[in-house]
């Protein structure tokens, strides 16, 4: 049989059954802090909530004054949400700088991959008109070997070299120029050939052979220091290498130099190009080079193609307009004056005379004679004719004559004009 809860009136608290009348369950307060049932009531404790009461029941209530308020914060949480803006603002400056930092990197990788994307396109782009260049001197200088002119193929596959050694069938083609150009005299049956005669070794010490190089230096005997460097290196190839070295620049620099001037450009050219592979050529030996192979091309070109030959020349003269070569002893200058007039004639040809004017001024003041003169003149005039002068017939002016002798017939008589017919 279910036991029925025991009722209390409505308000009271609960009372146990067995519980001595007039006595509280333990614990239980009334709001002012006094038993109800005649208990004791508890005094309450310092810093503790009132008998009875927990602080989660109390949110707002100041311990150290007994009056509600703010529940007091605990100092280390409060220290740990200090730390942690501190934190929070230290870790979003670190982001910003990275940023920064990552921004400047990359403006800078930018910067160098452009610059690198630049140069390696204009060495492409040279490249690929040096190879169509060498390609055109190429096919010119079969057609010269066609007709027998052994002396521009060779100029031409000269240039052909430079640009791509390994251009295909150049230097068997190079090879056939030569024998065509100094041909090898024929055995002559029946006869001992003489062997050549050997060089003398040179029997001196290193040192003593490194003080000649040194003397022929400062002496700017620059082909005499050469074959003793070589001679030196057949000896002994790692003698004071550095300071050999250093004269066989000097040497071959000077050497290359003195060719280009006495006419000699291919050998200047090469001795240049050797002095390089030791170290940095100046801007004085490097320009006086591409001057001379500016004027090789030009030769390339000469009677074939004008306005190149003229492009090549331009530069040659501009650098060192006395350069010339001991082929045909022209300079540069006379070249480009020459180059000047046969373009000149070209447009004179197609019938376009102010075109041809241009051309024939810039190479008057150089090599202009009388022939030229004349030619240019009538250009001149054709492209710029003088207005037509106006000249007055016989009938205009015996008309005049008869109007002024009218004028001096009239005579004034009586205040009155009259006019007496002539």
């Amino acid at each position: 049989m279910n036991q029925q809860p025991p009722q209390g009136n409505p308000g009271m608290p609960f009372m146990p059954n067995n519980m001595p009348q007039g006595q509280m369950p333990q614990g239980y307060m009334q709001p002012n802090g006094q038993p109800q049932f005649g208990g004791q009531a508890q005094p309450n404790q310092p810093g503790q909530p009132p008998y009875g009461q927990q602080w989660n029941a109390a949110p707002n209530f100041n311990a150290q004054t007994g009056q509600p308020g703010q529940q007091p914060q605990n100092t280390k949480d409060k220290n740990k949400e200090q730390k942690k803006k501190k934190k929070g603002k230290g870790s979003l400056f670190g982001w910003i700088l990275l940023g920064i930092v990552l921004m400047i990197a990359l403006g800078i990788f930018g910067g160098i991959l452009g610059y690198n994307t630049a140069i390696n396109a204009r060495q492409a782009e040279y490249k690929r008109q040096s190879m169509m260049a060498a390609a055109e001197q190429y096919t010119m200088a079969i057609s010269d070997i066609e007709q027998g002119k052994y002396q521009n193929a060779k100029t031409r596959l000269d240039y052909v070299i430079e640009v791509d050694r390994d251009y295909p069938g150049a230097m068997e083609t190079y090879q056939q120029v030569m024998l065509a150009l100094y041909p090898t005299a024929s055995p002559t049956p029946m006869m001992t050939a003489t062997p050549a005669p050997t060089p003398t070794q040179d029997t001196r010490g290193e040192e003593e052979m490194f003080q000649s190089i040194q003397q022929a230096v400062y002496a700017q005997n620059w082909e005499l220091a050469i074959n003793m460097i070589k001679a030196l290196r057949d000896r002994n190839l790692s003698y004071r290498g550095l300071e050999v070295d250093g004269l066989y620049y000097i040497a071959l620099r000077n050497y290359g130099i003195q060719m280009i001037n006495s006419g000699n450009l291919e050998q200047g050219i090469y001795n240049i190009t050797l002095a390089e592979a030791l170290g940095p050529i100046d801007s004085s030996a490097d320009s006086l080079r591409n001057a001379a192979r500016s004027y090789l091309a030009g030769a390339g070109f000469w009677e074939i193609n004008w306005s190149k030959a003229l492009e090549y020349y331009s530069n040659a003269a501009m650098t060192m307009p006395n350069m010339y070569d001991n082929a045909t002893r022209l300079t540069a200058n006379q070249r480009y004056a020459q180059a000047s007039f046969y373009v000149a004639d070209e447009y004179v040809a197609r019938e376009d005379y102010c075109g041809a004017i241009p051309y024939y001024d810039q190479g008057m003041p150089i090599a202009g004679n009388e022939t030229v003169q004349m030619t240019a003149t009538a250009v001149y005039l054709v492209c710029y004719p003088p207005a037509p002068v106006v000249e007055q017939s016989d009938t205009d002016t015996s008309t005049v004559v008869q109007e002024e002798n009218d004028q001096e017939n009239i005579i004034n008589t009586d205040d009155q004009d009259i006019y007496i017919a002539g």
